[in-house]
């Protein structure tokens, strides 16, 4: 009986560590599609306020972003291009911004192609991420999807994101 359980033990630890990418060298993103749970809008509205401080607006083939400016307000809008699902609740979105609507933010390095990561994704909440160089608060931008693909992965997220610092966001109703 004991050999049971820690043969069972064993094979969770290796099949969490397998969707993680703990065990694997490998970074490459591979093709998934976009959760049916992330599609609507997230807000995190800071408390005793009535305003969103960040927001997203995810439809089946494209994404909003706003921050700081209130439920009209954006700061982008893209098109979905390309998603990675990590896990059953994480996953990178690779978006081509709109020629008319690219981002407003200071340091914008006026390349089209952006990651955005989502982690701990339920149905009423989740953390989503506008990738940024944390070495130096830079857009990591690039010229090309193959580009944001290779660049934007399950173990490059680190370089890019601080999750102790992504405040979750939860679903708007209406």
């Amino acid at each position: 009986m004991r050999f049971i359980l820690k043969t069972i033990i064993i094979l969770l630890l290796f099949v969490n560590c397998e969707l993680y990418g703990k065990i694997s060298d490998d970074d490459s993103n591979i093709q998934g599609s976009l959760p049916s749970l992330l599609l609507g809008e997230w807000a995190f509205i800071q408390p005793g306020l009535t305003t969103p401080a960040e927001r997203y607006v995810i439809e089946e083939n494209t994404i909003q972003y706003g921050y700081g400016e209130g439920e009209s307000q954006y700061d982008y809008k893209g098109d979905i291009l390309f998603v990675s699902n990590y896990s059953a609740d994480s996953g990178v979105i690779i978006i081509k911004y709109f020629d008319t609507e690219r981002p407003s933010y200071t340091g914008y390095n006026g390349n089209l192609f952006f990651g955005i990561y989502y982690r701990n994704l339920k149905n009423n909440t989740v953390q989503l991420a506008n990738a940024i160089n944390l070495s130096d608060f830079t857009a990591p931008d690039t010229k090309t999807p193959e580009e944001a693909i290779a660049k934007f992965t399950r173990l490059k997220m680190g370089n890019y994101v601080d999750w102790s610092a992504v405040q979750h966001q939860s679903r708007v109703l209406k």
